[in-house]
């Protein structure tokens, strides 16, 4: 059985094959009885070989178990372990106010913090034939940095518009007098998604000899 304790699925346009057999699989999981909880997970506690689970609508439903594997210590308790985030994947996700014309592209730098602008086809518009495009930065912050204003959405938003300048991307024209001018780019931050990348788990010896934590990198190779 598979507790989703606020699991991040693949990214939905970097991923899209594997996002679409993580469903896949979900849907078979749950099809086979083996995604027992329906709701939103809140919280679980881990009590001797019982996984006692809160839901969103705080009902409390106790599975136990012989074995019990762990991939992600999100919303887990009462065992002696920590997950200690090194480095994270952040995805900065843009919608474009004014310039949508523009092709399918990726611009790389050099950096790690927004290492790449990725240009996509908009599911804002209905009908989009991936003419009008939005885009998104994908980044790797330290835990440490994760906080400070030089790693922040709006940091994220200044280097983005400065590698859409250094690319040569431009927005529409504009007529003034005999000469012809291109507008820039202009994009509204619309969320921000972290993905745990560089992590570990410190196991304490007390740990129970039937729970194991199992590390996956986000990464997918």
């Amino acid at each position: 059985m598979l507790l989703v304790n606020g699991a991040t699925t693949p990214h939905s346009v970097e991923e899209k094959d594997r996002e679409n057999q993580w469903y896949r699989l979900i849907f078979n999981l749950g099809m086979r009885g083996l995604t027992p909880i329906p709701s939103e997970i809140e919280t679980i506690r881990i009590e001797g070989s019982t996984a006692k689970i809160t839901t969103e609508f705080y009902r409390m439903i106790k599975i136990h178990f012989r074995e019990l594997y762990i991939f992600d210590m999100e919303r887990v308790g009462g065992i002696e372990v920590e997950e200690k985030i090194e480095e994270y994947t952040v995805y900065d996700w843009f919608d474009i106010k004014r310039g949508v014309k523009q092709a399918t592209c990726k611009i790389l730098s050099s950096r790690q913090f927004v290492k790449e602008l990725v240009f996509y086809p908009s599911i804002r518009k209905d009908g989009n034939d991936g003419t009008f495009k939005d885009c998104y930065t994908k980044s790797y912050i330290s835990t440490e940095n994760l906080n400070d204003f030089e790693y922040s959405e709006t940091a994220a938003k200044f280097a983005a518009a400065n590698m859409i300048k250094e690319g040569g991307l431009r927005g529409p024209e504009r007529s003034v007098g005999d000469k012809i001018h291109h507008l820039n780019l202009i994009l509204d931050h619309d969320r921000r998604e972290l993905h745990k990348h560089k992590k570990e788990f410190v196991i304490s010896e007390d740990l129970p000899s039937n729970i194991f934590c199992c590390n996956i990198s986000r990464e997918w190779n």
